[in-house]
């Protein structure tokens, strides 16, 4: 099962913060950023990826999967996240116009 959550927001979030943070809704064990357009941090259990994206709702997009049925310590999917999300965000960001 895949967990996403979208907001936009009208100033860049520190996407760490989010990741490491107490929530239930950004958090994301084990976190690294990677080399990508947008602004992307992969865990083993979720990622979460920002770019700006000026819409009537902010200037930020921010989406984050989760993958909740991975146990957090749990390494074999980072890269099956990794890649999902190198297709599926910039597709989004075409999606909404501003990709």
């Amino acid at each position: 099962m895949l967990d996403f959550q979208f907001s936009w927001d009208d100033s860049a979030t520190d996407l760490m913060y989010l990741a490491t943070g107490t929530g239930s809704v950004s958090h994301v064990s084990q976190p690294r950023s990677i080399a990508l357009a947008a602004k992307t941090l992969i865990g083993t259990d979720g990622a979460i990826s920002q770019e700006p994206c000026r819409t009537k709702g902010g200037n930020y997009f921010t989406l984050t999967l989760q993958l909740p049925k991975i146990k957090p310590g749990d390494r074999a999917h980072r890269g099956d996240i990794e890649r999902f999300m190198r297709a599926y965000f910039p597709a989004t960001l075409r999606t909404l116009g501003c990709g």
